[in-house]
């Protein structure tokens, strides 16, 4: 387990970057943003705060990130764990373990409520479409913001 600190804007991992490592925040708050490669460029998907972790899920799989991550406060302290740590944590702390799970499992609540964003612009669109009634603005916003993610992601 190596300690890092990063300053006010300094990005601690990329999008696209190899997950080697993932990360337990000690001190400060972490932005996360994704790239939907629209006009609204980066979107912030959540702040993360001391005794969060970030880039589990990418690290656990062995993905590409599907964020950037960057500190938000003048000085930011993370925990950067390895596959060892993260083996060991699991033998000696399950405590710690039960956390990363908790949080994971908010995040997928969240998931499931932007999916339900999206099937819900869809059964409006398709309404519009069948009634041939105009679309609104705001649907076509997000309709375009949701099909940019599709786009990125294949």
């Amino acid at each position: 387990m190596e300690i890092q600190k990063y300053k006010k804007n300094q990005v601690i991992f990329n999008q696209g970057d190899v997950a080697d490592f993932m990360f337990e925040i000690i001190s400060g708050e972490v932005g996360i943003y994704m790239d939907y490669e629209v006009e609204d460029g980066m979107k912030e998907l959540g702040i993360l705060r001391e005794g969060d972790f970030l880039g589990e899920l990418e690290f656990i799989d062995s993905s590409a990130r599907i964020a950037t991550a960057v500190a938000l406060d003048s000085e930011v302290v993370v925990r950067r764990l390895n596959i060892d740590d993260f083996n060991q944590i699991m033998k000696e702390r399950p405590a710690k373990v039960i956390l990363m799970i908790q949080q994971l499992c908010d995040r997928v609540r969240k998931l499931d409520n932007h999916y339900l964003e999206v099937c819900q612009a869809i059964e409006e669109y398709r309404k519009a479409e069948e009634e041939n009634l105009p679309k609104s603005e705001s649907l076509l916003k997000r309709l375009v913001k949701y099909s940019a993610v599709a786009r990125k992601r294949s």
